[in-house]
C-alpha cells in the first residue's frame, strides 16, 4: 500500500510529505484547491509523461516520492528482483518510486534509489495502484475498453499470452508463405540466373584463402631471378674470398697473438668470434634460401591465369576476390530453396493449418473463460445498478465472434443496458443518459474494485452526476472495499465523505506574498466542520452542524 508521498515545488505545493493509512481514505475541499495536484504528483511518481510547467514557478525542479509497503505482494518483489531492483540493505518490504522534473522539461525516475526508465516505472505502478478516472465513464463507451475490463475482471493473463503468441505465430507462418507465393511470379526467371551464376561459379570453382596464396605467389615467382642473384651476392659477400668470414678470421687471429701481452683483448676476440658464428648461420640461411627459388616460368603463368580468373569473376559481381567462396555458397542455396519453393509452400500451409488450429484451441478457451466471468461481472453489476437507485437496471455483458481474429482472441465484448423496465437491452452508449452512464461506471468499477489484486486503488470524483441516498451506498460501497485493500476517494459528496477512515482536507492558503495548497489530516470536530461546509455550502448553521455530526456518527458506525 502507498505510506508516504512527498512533494517539493510542484505547481502551487512548495513542500509536502503525506502519511497514509490502509483502509478507507477520503479527500475533499473546495472546488481549485487543488486535490488534481495530488494526483498529478502521484501519477508522475507511476511513471506518468512530464509537463515543466507543473514545477513550481521561480524553482529549477520538482521533486516526488512515492514509498509503498509491498508486505506480501510477491509479484512485486519478484520484479523487482528480476530487474535488479530489489533493496538488499535495507527495508526488503519497501519500495521507492522518485521522479524529478525540471523547468526545462528534463525528467528522470529512480526505483528504490537507483536510475530506471519510465517504461519500468509505469511497469512497477501497474503492480501496485489503479486510479479510476472521473472521466472513466466516457470511456466504457469504447468496445475496446470493454473488453479490455472484462479481461481484468476476469484475471486471465496467462490466456491473454497464449492467444497472443499463438496469433503472432499465425500470422507469421502466413506472412512468410505470402513472400513465397510472391516469389513464384518470377521463379522461372530467378531460376535461370541463379543457375547461370552457379555455372560460372562452378567453372571458375573458388577455394578459401586461395586468391592471397597465389597472390604471394606470384610476386615471388614474377621477382625469383633478383631475389636468387640477391641471395648469390649476399652468400658470397659473407663467405666468399675476401668476405666477411674471411676478414673476422683474421681479425680474431690477429687478436689472439697477442692477448698474452693485452688479457683485455681476448674478450674482444670472442665478441667477434661471436659476430663469425652469426654470420655463418646467416649464410647457411641464405644458402638454404637459394635452394626454395624456383625459376619457373610455366608456373608463373599457370598463377598468372589463374588470378587472371579470380580477379575477372570477382570484378563481374562487384566483389573483392575474397568473398567469392561466400557468393558461390549463397547462389548454391539460394538455387536450392528456390528449386524447393514448390515443397516449402506445401510445408508451410501444413504449419500454418496447425497454427490456425492452436490460435482457436487457445481463442476458444479464452472466450470461455470470457463468458464465465462476463455473466458473473453482468449479475454483479447488475445488482450494483439496483443499489445506486435504478431499481429496474438490467446489465449484461454480451460476447460474440468477433470480425476477423486478432491477438486479443476471436470475441467482440458489447455492454448492454437498460435502465428501466420492460425496455431491451441496448449498447451502453445508446441509452444511458449522462447521470445513468456515470452510475452504470461506478457500478462497473465498484464490481471490478471487488476482484482487483492490487493493493491501493483511487476513485477520482467517480460519484459525479448523484447524491442523496445514493450517494449514502457509494460511501457504503467504499468502506467496505477498505476492509481489504487501501481505498482512497476524491470527493465532492458529504455523505461519501463521512464514510472515510480518514479524512485529508485540501485547501489553498495565502503564505506572505504566496499562495500555497495545504493538506491537513482531519479529527473528529473538523470532519464535522468539513462535512457541513460540503452539505450546506457558504452558510453554515447549527442544523447542518448537527446533520453533519449525526452523518458521520452513522457512517462511521458501520
Amino acid at each position: 500500500m502507498l505510506q508516504t508521498l512527498t512533494i517539493q515545488n510542484l505547481a502551487l505545493i512548495e513542500k509536502l510529505s503525506l502519511d497514509f493509512h490502509s483502509g478507507f481514505t477520503t479527500l475533499t475541499g473546495e472546488t481549485g484547491a487543488g486535490k488534481s495536484i495530488l494526483l498529478d504528483a502521484l501519477g508522475l511518481a507511476l511513471g506518468e509523461r512530464a509537463d515543466s510547467g507543473l514545477v513550481r514557478h521561480g524553482t529549477a525542479r520538482a521533486d516526488i516520492t512515492a514509498d509503498f509497503d509491498i508486505n506480501g505482494l510477491a509479484q512485486v518483489q519478484t520484479w523487482l528482483t528480476e530487474n535488479e531492483f530489489d533493496d538488499q540493505e535495507d527495508d526488503a518490504y519497501s519500495c521507492l518510486l522518485r521522479r524529478t522534473i525540471t523547468s526545462e522539461g528534463r525528467s528522470k525516475a529512480y526505483i528504490n534509489g537507483l536510475p530506471a526508465s519510465i517504461s519500468q516505472l509505469k511497469a512497477l505502478s501497474d503492480l501496485l495502484i489503479d486510479i479510476h478516472g472521473q472521466h472513466e465513464h466516457q470511456s466504457l463507451l469504447h468496445s475496446n475498453k470493454q473488453l479490455e475490463l472484462l479481461d481484468a475482471y476476469a484475471n486471465h493473463p496467462a490466456q491473454l499470452q497464449s492467444v497472443r503468441e499463438a496469433y503472432q505465430q499465425w500470422q507469421s507462418l502466413k506472412k512468410r508463405h505470402q513472400e513465397l507465393l510472391e516469389q513464384q511470379t518470377d521463379r522461372q526467371s530467378q531460376l535461370d540466373l541463379l543457375s547461370f551464376q552457379l555455372q560460372e561459379f562452378d567453372k571458375v570453382m573458388p577455394v578459401a584463402d586461395e586468391y592471397d596464396g597465389l597472390a604471394e605467389e606470384q610476386n615471388s615467382l614474377a621477382h625469383a631471378n633478383e631475389i636468387k642473384q640477391a641471395v648469390f651476392n649476399a652468400y658470397d659477400l659473407i663467405e666468399g674470398d675476401g668476405g666477411v668470414s674471411e676478414k673476422l678470421n683474421s681479425a680474431i687471429h690477429a687478436l689472439e697473438s697477442v692477448t698474452e701481452y693485452s688479457p683485455a683483448l681476448a674478450s674482444v676476440a670472442e665478441q667477434l668470434n661471436s659476430l663469425l658464428i652469426d654470420a655463418q648461420e646467416a649464410a647457411n640461411d641464405i644458402q638454404a634460401q637459394d635452394h626454395h627459388i624456383d625459376l619457373d616460368p610455366v608456373r608463373l603463368q599457370a598463377v598468372d591465369d589463374r588470378l587472371s580468373e579470380l580477379f575477372g569473376l570477382a570484378k563481374r559481381y562487384t566483389l573483392e576476390p575474397q568473398d567469392l567462396v561466400e557468393k558461390h555458397q549463397q547462389i548454391r542455396e539460394s538455387l536450392a530453396e528456390l528449386q524447393d519453393s514448390d515443397a516449402s509452400l506445401e510445408q508451410l500451409k501444413q504449419e500454418i493449418d496447425l497454427a490456425e488450429t492452436a490460435y482457436q484451441k487457445a481463442a476458444t478457451a479464452l472466450t470461455k473463460s470470457r463468458q464465465t466471468s462476463g455473466k458473473k461481472l453482468s449479475d454483479t453489476v447488475t445488482d450494483a445498478m439496483k443499489t445506486l437507485g435504478m431499481e429496474n437496471g438490467q446489465f449484461k455483458i454480451d460476447i460474440s465472434p468477433a470480425d476477423k481474429p486478432s491477438a486479443t482472441g476471436s470475441d467482440a465484448v458489447s455492454f448492454q443496458v437498460t435502465a428501466n423496465k420492460g425496455q431491451p437491452l441496448q449498447p451502453l452508449a445508446k441509452v444511458a443518459s449522462g447521470g445513468e452512464l456515470s452510475r452504470i461506471s461506478l457500478a462497473i468499477q465498484v464490481a471490478s474494485a471487488e476482484v482487483a489484486s492490487l493493493p491501493t486503488l483511487i476513485f477520482d470524483e467517480v460519484d459525479v452526476g448523484i447524491g442523496g441516498g445514493i450517494a449514502e451506498v457509494v460511501g457504503q460501497k467504499m468502506q467496505q472495499l477498505g476492509q481489504h485493500r487501501q481505498i482512497f476517494s476524491i470527493t465532492h459528496l458529504a455523505q461519501v465523505a463521512a464514510y472515510g477512515q480518514h479524512h485529508l482536507n485540501i485547501a489553498k492558503a495565502t503564505v506572505g506574498e504566496q499562495t500555497l495548497t495545504q493538506v491537513t489530516t482531519l479529527n473528529e470536530a473538523e470532519r464535522v466542520e468539513e462535512l457541513a461546509r460540503m452539505l450546506g455550502g457558504m452558510t453554515i448553521t447549527e442544523n447542518t452542524r448537527n446533520h453533519a455530526k449525526e452523518m458521520l456518527a452513522t457512517a462511521q458506525k458501520g
